[in-house]
């Protein structure tokens, strides 16, 4: 019996140690363009974290979970016909699974995982920092990819084609 409580109380004090982060405030991104033209920008202000991190950045895993419903640019028209092109209805959401933090030197990482979007999964990194304050996580990092490498075919906007690489970045605060 003593030994089975212990195994409790070791699990929950690790559990309070490696703390659950939960999305408070931020911006996620997305950028691409018409070639030599205008710029795609939706975002979203909204995500889900399940994520943990104990007290240092290069154990934070887990999961963040975007609803691609809520991407939203300046043009109503235009975040209607992306929502169609995304299938939105089929794929609702979009998610980055962190599987390694790497170290770079002060508050610099790279966060190494898989992206799935459209039903597709795929590894991708993201470039940035990751800084605690006052027991607050704020990440901020970059990456790219291909709408094609996730089964996405190329949008065309009238008669142009809008650049197939997607540019992301995001800045979020978590807290524990």
């Amino acid at each position: 019996m003593i030994g089975k409580l212990s195994l409790v109380a070791v699990a929950l004090t690790a559990s309070m140690v490696a703390g659950n982060l939960s999305f408070e405030s931020g911006v996620i991104k997305a950028h691409t363009e018409v070639f030599g033209d205008k710029t795609i920008d939706p975002m979203t202000k909204k995500a889900t974290s399940h994520l943990s991190m104990e007290s240092n950045p290069s154990t934070l895993k887990g999961t963040m979970e975007v609803s691609v419903g809520d991407l939203f640019s300046d043009n109503k028209k235009r975040d209607d016909h992306m929502q169609e092109v995304l299938e939105s209805s089929s794929f609702p959401k979009t998610t980055f699974d962190i599987k390694e933090v790497v170290a770079k030197g002060g508050e610099h990482y790279t966060l190494k995982g898989t992206m799935n979007l459209h039903g597709v999964t795929k590894p991708i990194s993201f470039e940035g920092t990751i800084a605690d304050e006052s027991g607050k996580i704020h990440i901020k990092a970059t990456s790219a990819l291909k709408t094609t490498d996730f089964g996405i075919k190329p949008i065309t906007m009238m008669f142009l084609t809008v650049r197939d690489q997607v540019d992301l970045s995001v800045d979020v605060v978590l807290k524990r």
